[in-house]
């Protein structure tokens, strides 16, 4: 159906200088909407995971693609405190919270610190705290929640989340356990209740733990609004699907981190290019042999073992339902996502990626067409794990992987 846009031109910063871009002041994203706790969004979230100034010219284009998003009505941007930050740095953490004398001054990245100038006023934010041995207090979850509100330079941040169980366990071996979680929520209460933040969240917790995190919350009179997991068409399996449902029951809403499986459901992908990227120092080879695994098929690394012809059968079916909807596979892939009632947060780096995001919204696939894609994703005998260093069972934590799981 055509569709009439009202376009405005906007300079947008981009690689190599300025250049004027046609943004269209009337978008899907101001329509496609959700509710998440007490903030009304677009149906789509802005990750910043990826947004990382190393330059000038970095730092010009990033403010780009943000200016461009916000323009769309994508102001929805998500990011945590240690987003920026090196996985070695929780080493010192680690160390002192075995009672080493290692300094304990602040560890994160300058994520929410660059959201800040990117994102400017009047977008709404999500941001995480990162459990590690040292913060032993709910009164370290106040303070950090103080210091990222600091840096992202608002009175109260709109959605505050943990990061992810309290998985960093560096006694594990030796059979000592310390979980912090039940002092993380209460941490997470005070915020509520001191306004530091206007909702709460948590990340990467299954069934079990959601349900776990709601009743301990509400015995203190705090709602939970979110629960970020990895989740995607290839992803859906170890619990995934479950911890949806289970969201779904508590009204808790399910936010989508890897809603494009890192690009392999765009349909861009091509195990050549990959090779050659590598070649060219614009990707790593672990990650370029990750990927071309889940493409072509074989074992190793991160991805384990995946069958011949990988996840061809998904991307045949992805391929299919776009063409006849005149959409990209991607869009299709995230419009999945929305239809099994989940926020996808999603990447860009470019005003190109922002455009396809957008169009993404604004229409739903066919209950015969969510079919065909989950019957293709059934098929196969494997599930989505990440690539390299970014995982979606587990985090990198300077001394090794600690995983969690969605029980």
């Amino acid at each position: 159906m055509p569709r009439a846009w009202l376009v405005v031109s906007l300079p947008l910063a981009v690689a190599g200088g300025l250049a004027s871009a046609s943004i269209y002041a009337t978008s899907p994203a101001f329509t496609d909407r959700t509710t998440v706790g007490t903030l009304d969004l677009p149906s789509m979230g802005v990750g910043t995971i990826a947004w990382q100034g190393r330059s000038e010219e970095d730092m010009a284009r990033i403010a780009g693609v943000a200016a461009a998003a916000k323009a769309r009505g994508l102001d929805f941007f998500d990011t945590a405190e240690r987003y920026g930050a090196s996985p070695l740095s929780l080493i010192p953490a680690t160390l002192a919270g075995i009672g080493l004398p290692i300094d304990k001054s602040y560890l994160g990245g300058d994520g929410e610190t660059n959201l800040a100038t990117w994102a400017g006023r009047g977008s709404k934010v999500a941001t995480k705290f990162t459990p590690t041995p040292t913060r032993r207090q709910a009164s370290d979850v106040v303070d950090a929640a103080r210091a990222s509100r600091d840096r992202l330079g608002v009175q109260s941040i709109d959605l505050y989340q943990l990061h992810m169980p309290d998985i960093i366990q560096p006694l594990k071996p030796f059979g000592i356990v310390d979980a912090k979680d039940e002092i993380y929520w209460d941490g997470l209460a005070e915020c509520y209740k001191l306004g530091l933040v206007k909702n709460v969240g948590v990340s990467n917790y299954g069934p079990t733990m959601l349900e776990r995190s709601q009743e301990h919350l509400a015995r203190r009179g705090v709602p939970l609004a979110s629960n970020q997991i990895a989740f995607n068409l290839i992803c859906r399996r170890d619990g995934n699907i479950a911890t949806l449902e289970k969201g779904r029951a508590l009204g808790v809403k399910t936010l989508a981190y890897y809603p494009l499986a890192m690009g392999l459901l765009t349909g861009k992908l091509v195990s050549s290019n990959l090779r050659g990227a590598v070649l060219a120092k614009k990707i790593s080879p672990q990650r370029a042999a990750d990927l071309c695994r889940y493409l072509d098929g074989g074992s190793g690394g991160t991805a384990g073992e995946i069958s011949s012809g990988g996840i061809r059968p998904v991307l045949a079916a992805l391929t299919e339902v776009a063409a006849a909807r005149s959409k990209t596979p991607a869009q299709v892939a995230l419009n999945w996502i929305l239809c099994k009632g989940a926020l996808p947060i999603v990447g860009a780096s470019s005003l190109t990626q922002i455009e396809d995001n957008v169009d993404s919204l604004g229409w739903r696939l066919s209950e015969q067409e969510v079919s065909m894609l989950d019957v293709a994703a059934d098929a196969l005998s494997f599930d989505f794990k990440g690539c390299g260093f970014q995982t979606t069972d587990s985090k990198f934590v300077g001394y090794g992987f600690e995983r969690w799981t969605l029980h």
